[in-house]
């Protein structure tokens, strides 16, 4: 479906006017995104078959992430590229400020950081606010918040577990109820064997969806998502349908 799609029509910039570059930045930003989410979830599902289904909560998590960016990307009035400037601009800002004696980039990486940090974003600096997940999912319409209600709450199962936390020790921690003995493992407690591929497919179908919206190729994309709700249902009941 992803690898098959046909590629958006290539936007031709007739001036260097700021907007102009934005706009043709917005397919490929959405492409990375996309393949960075199908990826992901690979990733977990190949880690998972090799024993490994706890350690993949950070792919999870991205895929995730990943995906309701695109989703938001349809209600955000066009302005996710202007969005992940604002958060390039902050984290090299950030970078650059933990330098220290022991770890010094190179000129050239510095340089590059330096570019992102001094880009120009006073005209949509108003955006701020959106570089953070909730505040995104917050503001958006209802029909957007109703399409990621549960890749929000998955997201936050899985960074809790991607994070030092409770969540992140306990796969290595085998208590049984009523027990005084507390046994540690090398090797996590096992899963239910469908969770990455699960996830991995949630989060598939969200990013899909707003690639498709944000490229115009809900052609190509609607049919096979629709397939793919279907074949899943029992999975995927919350999920708005069509």
């Amino acid at each position: 479906m992803v690898n098959q799609a046909p590629k958006p029509q290539p936007l031709w910039i007739d001036n260097e006017c700021d907007v102009e570059q934005r706009r043709a930045a917005a397919p490929g930003l959405a492409w990375g995104w996309l393949q960075r989410t199908l990826r992901n979830g690979e990733a977990a599902i190949k880690l998972e078959k090799s024993g490994y289904g706890s350690e993949c909560a950070p792919l999870l998590r991205s895929a995730l992430e990943h995906a309701m960016r695109l989703v938001w990307a349809d209600a955000g009035g066009g302005k996710f590229v202007e969005v992940a400037m604002l958060a390039k601009k902050h984290t090299s800002n950030r970078m650059l400020a933990a330098q220290h004696d022991g770890w010094r980039f190179e000129r050239a990486i510095a340089d590059q950081l330096q570019q992102y940090a001094d880009a120009p974003t006073d005209a949509f600096k108003g955006l701020n606010d959106f570089t953070h997940l909730k505040h995104a999912i917050d503001k958006s319409p209802e029909e957007i918040k109703d399409r990621l209600k549960s890749m929000y709450l998955a997201w936050l199962a899985y960074t809790a577990a991607s994070h030092p936390s409770i969540d992140s020790a306990e796969p290595y921690i085998d208590k049984k109820p009523g027990s005084n003995y507390m046994a540690l493992l090398s090797v996590a407690r096992s899963r239910p064997a469908a969770d990455c591929a699960a996830v991995s497919i949630l989060a598939l179908i969200g990013a899909a969806y707003g690639y498709s919206r944000v490229t115009g190729l809900e052609a190509h994309f609607a049919p096979a998502l629709q397939g793919i709700l279907e074949h899943h249902a029992g999975y995927f009941a919350d999920l708005p349908q069509g």
